[in-house]
């Protein structure tokens, strides 16, 4: 009798914590607003979730007993709505939780991109079982960009970034690749926030031969990030455009994220 009891009240925690989380799909997370640490003047934090949209994908495994990754997914453009193909299998095969804020594309203020990456992330966190040294930031080109200038305002949320085809970086770099003549790819950050991504995050860089940006990211990742002793990998397609990795190379990422942490001196 007491072995019945048990089993049904175990149930019961399994499916509470597991229906914590909505289906995948473009969903509202619903309740208040996350609890946000050290805010940030440059970002807006204070939406209304009710009129805010989400893309999330959970994969079939996740119970909410075991705590999983978390990849928050910046894109370019306003709506992001499904995974690209093969993504899907490298989700589940990393145990990684996906979200993607709507409503954050290029055209969007900067301050409202990187806030919605902070609250999407801080949301997921409170609705799910979700391991704080595996929430990862990405995004496709202007997306990356916001990615990685998330990671600095908010080293205490985010351990890794996964910038496809941009990313941006904490200073000026030497123009060395470069082809396009535009300011690319810098921003101005606190020296203390600055040493506190270099010791406990990791960027991973997706280029490719034919990315109009590959010239700035090369010079990116050689004259900023590995210069300066961040832990960056930087993966170098041949022939990939001006466009969303392959899973062979998200794949290739997760690894690196996943990997131990070794602070170059």
């Amino acid at each position: 009798m007491y072995r019945k009891i048990f089993l049904i009240g175990m149930f019961v925690v399994h499916t509470t914590m597991a229906g914590s989380l909505p289906p995948s799909g473009v969903q509202i997370l619903r309740g208040a607003l996350p609890q946000i640490e050290n805010r940030d003047a440059n970002l807006t934090y204070d939406f209304e979730l009710a009129g805010e949209k989400f893309f999330l994908r959970v994969p079939s495994s996740y119970t909410g007993v075991q705590p999983y990754g978390l990849l928050v997914f910046m894109s370019p453009v306003d709506d992001f709505t499904s995974l690209p193909p093969g993504w899907a299998g490298v989700l589940d095969s990393n145990r990684l939780l996906f979200v993607a804020p709507q409503m954050v594309g290029n055209n969007q203020p900067i301050a409202r991109r990187a806030g919605m990456a902070v609250v999407a992330a801080r949301k997921i966190q409170e609705m799910a079982a979700v391991d704080p040294k595996r929430i990862y930031v990405g995004g496709l080109s202007g997306g990356a960009r916001i990615a990685s200038y998330a990671a600095f305002v908010h080293p205490e949320l985010f351990r890794g970034v996964i910038g496809v085809c941009g990313v941006n970086f904490p200073g000026r770099v030497e123009r060395v690749k470069a082809t396009e003549p535009d300011d690319y790819g810098w921003f101005e950050i606190d020296e203390a926030r600055k040493e506190l991504v270099r010791r406990q995050t990791k960027f991973v860089i997706v280029t490719g031969s034919k990315d109009f940006r590959h010239g700035n990211l090369l010079d990116i990742f050689h004259g900023g990030y590995s210069k300066d002793g961040y832990a960056v990998k930087l993966i170098d397609v041949p022939g990939m455009e001006h466009a969303m990795c392959k899973d062979r190379q998200l794949t290739e990422a997760l690894t690196f994220l996943d990997s131990p942490f070794n602070l170059k001196k």
